[in-house]
């Protein structure tokens, strides 16, 4: 992903020119996605001493990237991620192609169907149904043109009316180096003392007040150029708060609403797919969660456990007993080069099984949206099928199904997501005898050989079976 996304030294901070004549570096035009085969460019030793390589692609810096202080990739892991979300570098509109109506009717299985005894899963005392925002959306969108003055310099910002304060703060770090939590706009909004903070994140910008062609003022500092305590970095808090959505709701569904179908199509215009096997001819796709879904992340991390050991048990036989029927992609928050890193270390990439991946994603191609919770927005990332859809047109929800521990990743394509129970316990007793993913290939496997099309299909009821007579 880029390194740094910082403005040019001149005074042109105009964004707006950021897909110049629509043809990205590779000749590819935006809006239709574009793939990349992968060649093999890293060898690796894992523990077994068996060479696997690993395989990955840089996208290209987008143009109008400024002569910033370079900075490791692998310590912008966030800011990669922020360069996707910048409002005034989304599209206006994204194809109907690649955004898939979530509007379906749903058909259960079998009302004769018992639900198979099952050890009560933790995570569900913590999951609750998403709370859509108290809002209006503008049917008519409007934009807004704004001057924004930082360090000597000027930069010119459109954002849309329908774009969360939260999109227009990471603009502006993205343009700028500083992190939206120091950044302090003077008059911007009259009487809101410089900031928008993280409780304004969850509001429509077109919401709050400013004038068309508002010229402001930004003061802050760079995240590079900040005195930090090294004691702190790298402590990260995890919350295993989960939201379920359901595809029958009340207004507009995430996936219908403007601002996330421009962050959809930002995503596929940006961030191209790089293919280790090609997908084949008539199989279906079967999207899966990396962490606490197929491995126990943490002593995988850690190495307080071999890799073999974190792996959920049975995993190289679930893939190997699905993939004749599916082509088989990881998605995980982590970025890339670690998520590939694990990924060897599994002995899921370059070795001799029965199965291939066709290829991986990582965090760079999500995105946050908004729900509530105890009353107050809450922001979580989430997992859009669609840019898969939009880069292989031959899947769709009619054939794509997305295995993951949290249902919250599911916010735009509730119909297709199935929410396994988290594996956290690697080297307990209780984990050894995990048996989720026998159940789950099993399942995998009978609909892909009795169903013509999964949005028929309620994967809630996935672990019922018929009685026994």
């Amino acid at each position: 992903m880029t390194s740094s996304d910082l403005p040019p030294s001149g005074s042109d901070g105009d964004i707006n020119n950021t897909n110049e004549e629509n043809v990205m570096e590779d000749g590819h035009t935006p809006g239709q996605g574009s793939v990349i085969v992968a060649k093999p460019d890293i060898e690796s030793t894992p523990s077994e001493n068996k060479k696997a390589k690993l395989y990955h692609v840089e996208v290209p810096a987008p143009a109008g990237a400024g002569d910033g202080a370079e900075v490791d990739g692998d310590e912008q892991m966030d800011e990669d991620q922020q360069d996707l979300v910048s409002s005034s570098m989304l599209y206006e509109g994204a194809p109907s192609s690649s955004i898939v109506d979530n509007t379906r009717d749903t058909a259960s299985a079998s009302s004769d169907e018992t639900e198979e005894p099952e050890e009560e899963d933790a995570s569900d005392n913590n999951t609750v149904q998403a709370v859509p925002l108290v809002e209006e959306l503008e049917k008519i969108e409007e934009w807004w043109e704004l001057k924004m003055t930082w360090s000597g310099k000027v930069f010119d910002l459109r954002v849309g009316g329908n774009d969360m304060v939260y999109d227009f703060r990471h603009l502006i770090s993205t343009l700028t180096g500083v992190p939206p939590d120091g950044q302090k706009l003077i008059n911007l909004l009259p009487g809101s003392k410089g900031k928008l903070s993280v409780e304004h994140d969850a509001k429509r910008f077109g919401t709050l007040g400013v004038k068309k062609g508002q010229k402001f003022v930004m003061v802050g500092t760079r995240e590079e150029d900040r005195f930090k305590d090294k004691l702190g970095v790298g402590v990260q808090s995890t919350d295993d708060f989960d939201v379920t959505y359901s595809h029958q709701v009340k207004g507009i569904a995430p996936a219908d609403d403007p601002r996330n179908k421009r962050m959809i199509q930002n995503i596929v215009d940006k961030v191209p797919i790089t293919v280790m096997n090609e997908p084949r001819e008539g199989k279906k796709l079967l999207v899966l969660d990396l962490d606490y879904t197929i491995v126990d992340t943490k002593p995988l991390i850690s190495g307080a456990l071999p890799s073999s050991e974190c792996a959920r048990p049975g995993l190289h036989e679930f893939l190997e007993l699905v993939y004749p029927h599916y082509d088989i992609v990881i998605w995980s928050q982590t970025h890339w080069r670690w998520l590939e890193s694990k990924l060897v270390e599994l002995d899921m990439i370059g070795g001799e099984r029965g199965y291939k991946i066709a290829f991986v994603s990582d965090r760079t191609t999500m995105f946050p949206v908004f729900t509530q919770r105890n009353g107050k927005p809450f922001e979580h990332e989430v997992k859009p099928l669609a840019y898969f859809w939009a880069h292989f047109p031959h899947w769709s929800a009619k054939n794509t199904i997305h295995i993951d521990d949290l249902s919250r990743n599911f916010a735009l394509n509730p119909g297709e997501g199935l929410k396994i129970r988290a594996f956290n316990k690697a080297g307990q007793p209780e984990g050894m005898v995990d048996k989720e993913l026998t159940k789950l290939g099993n399942y995998l496997v009978k609909i892909a050989t009795t169903s013509e099309d999964f949005t028929t299909l309620d994967h809630s009821k996935w672990k019922k079976k018929p009685p026994r007579t």
